[in-house]
């Protein structure tokens, strides 16, 4: 993908360089444009460092091209028409003034004008908690959101807490991770499907003290959320309590909605409620089998015995499919320490899921293994049943797995 990145004049510019090395990272084409503030706050020679392509400056538009028998090029234009999503952060009460007022003054604000209204625009203020809630700044942005003609601009809420100034308050640009993840996962042809997952570990609580639990971090819910909403679909995300905060970072996101859960009780009635108007169910989630007789204080020593009393928790995906409408998908999933057809078989003959996800899963924190398989882990040795039959058996990364399950939805 093709990136252009206008940086503003904001303390805060300084992270964009951590921004352009992951989006470079990550294999983007990368290109930077500086407002005249930003030139205050970063050097631009940096960017290159990092593996930005081009960087150009508030002023590049008239001393381009140096080649003078190049008359055709004009630089605003040839940008505007390179990038497959321009992004400004962050984005400075000044820009945000030029860009609501349709002043084209620099190359940055000449680019906003220019750029195809196909395009993703994303923008990312950060300023002073003040500065942000004057009138006139609020109108601006409202005035951004609001115009119908820009339906691709997207204005991103701010984050608060302490600002360089020392204020608390609003006005902290977003996380740059989670910045990177709504550039990359945002779609401005976005569908009218949604999809619901679970992922995640949940809770049995035997005591106020005590719980039990298993080792799932809900890496295969990020990577599936963010496939579906780079295709477009509206995402409902119910982790478990301690799943990975690396989902935390696609709160930023138009599309995206999640809700945590401790128990099993839990998450069935939020994923009822979700899979109502939902096209897909992905129980990706690694919910407990049993629950247990609940006790007010904690478990004393001198009342254990040998074993505790446990009952049969509700079957989450049992219930989705019994419910479920003629148009709902659902993707099942099996977490095995022996994963053979026979196992899965069993399963998919219980649960007949339109897609059965066979895990080979191990903690490593038992007495016979230390081994880690599955949980934790960016990738897993899959196995994935349809109507019965093995269609693919081998290692996989989370990423790769996300996007066969994307297709098996679409």
């Amino acid at each position: 993908m093709k990136v252009l990145l206008g940086v503003c004049g904001s303390i805060a510019a300084y992270k964009t360089f951590d921004l352009a090395r992951l989006l470079v990272n990550n294999g983007h084409v990368v290109k930077v444009v500086l407002s005249r503030g930003a030139e205050e706050f970063v050097r631009p020679m940096v960017y290159k460092y990092l593996g930005v392509k081009e960087v150009y400056s508030a002023s590049s538009d008239f001393i381009y091209p140096e080649n003078k028998n190049d008359v055709g090029t004009v630089l605003h234009i040839e940008l505007a028409k390179w990038a497959d999503k321009f992004i400004v952060a962050p984005l400075s009460a000044n820009t945000i003034s030029k860009f609501a007022h349709g002043r084209s003054d620099d190359l940055l604000s000449s680019i906003f004008l220019a750029i195809e209204q196909t395009k993703p625009i994303l923008l990312f203020p950060a300023m002073n908690t003040n500065m942000l809630t004057h009138p006139f700044v609020k109108e601006n942005l409202e005035r951004l959101e609001k115009i119908k003609t820009l339906p691709q601009v997207y204005v991103s809420s701010t984050m608060t807490g302490e600002l360089a100034c020392g204020d608390v308050g609003a006005g902290k640009l977003p996380s740059i991770e989670s910045i990177q993840d709504l550039i990359e996962t945002f779609s401005f042809n976005a569908n009218s499907k949604k999809v619901v997952i679970t992922t995640g570990a949940t809770i049995s609580s035997v005591d106020p003290v005590r719980y039990l639990t298993n080792a799932s971090t809900g890496k295969t819910g990020y990577e599936l959320a963010k496939d579906f909403l780079s295709a477009g679909f509206s995402v409902s995300m119910i982790a478990g309590k301690n799943a990975t905060s690396l989902l935390d970072q696609l709160d930023n996101h138009p599309r995206f909605n999640m809700k945590r859960v401790v128990s099993t009780r839990d998450m069935l009635k939020v994923a009822k409620q979700e899979t109502i108007d939902a096209t897909a169910y992905i129980s990706a989630a690694a919910i407990s089998d049993i629950e247990f007789v609940q006790e007010d204080g904690k478990l004393k020593k001198s009342k254990m015995q040998d074993s505790l009393p446990i009952l049969m928790a509700p079957d989450v995906l049992q219930t989705i499919l019994n419910e479920r409408s003629d148009d709902l998908k659902v993707i099942g999933f099996a977490a095995e320490t022996d994963l053979t057809k026979e196992i899965l078989l069993e399963k998919w003959n219980r649960k007949k899921v339109d897609l059965l996800v066979g895990t080979h899963v191990s903690s490593g924190l038992s007495t016979n293994s230390n081994e880690t398989h599955g949980f934790s882990n960016d990738s897993a040795h899959y196995s994935l049943m349809k109507d019965g039959d093995i269609i693919h058996t081998g290692e996989l990364s989370k990423s790769d797995l996300a996007k066969i399950i994307l297709e098996e939805v679409q």
